[in-house]
């Protein structure tokens, strides 16, 4: 999952918005996820990232005990007050899915 710890790091530069458009951000961020994906599955790509990035909404039902049928980002951003919390929320889950994924 290279390619989100750069967003992560340079959201600015990745997603042409920062803080505080945190609503932007996840806008973009989705948009971004779900069209490298598509890439990805498109040309038939190897990507270890993506395929692991790809069961990380079966963690977050788990986790929150619900569907994630609208999509990661616009479920996180229900279950939070604002966008700047899902955002950090977002980032949080995706680094416990990735040490859940790492231990076991």
């Amino acid at each position: 999952m290279h390619w989100l710890d750069l967003i992560r790091r340079r959201p600015g530069m990745y997603l042409g918005t920062g803080p505080p458009n945190y609503g932007a951000m996840l806008d973009r961020l989705d948009t971004w996820i779900v069209g490298y994906s598509e890439a990805v599955r498109a040309h038939a790509v190897q990507d270890p990232g993506i395929e692991l990035y790809s069961s990380f909404w079966q963690f977050l039902e788990r986790r929150f005990d619900r569907p994630m049928e609208q999509g990661t980002i616009p479920t996180l951003r229900l279950l939070c007050l604002t966008d700047a919390e899902a955002w950090e929320t977002y980032w949080r889950l995706l680094a416990e899915f990735r040490g859940a994924d790492d231990a076991g």
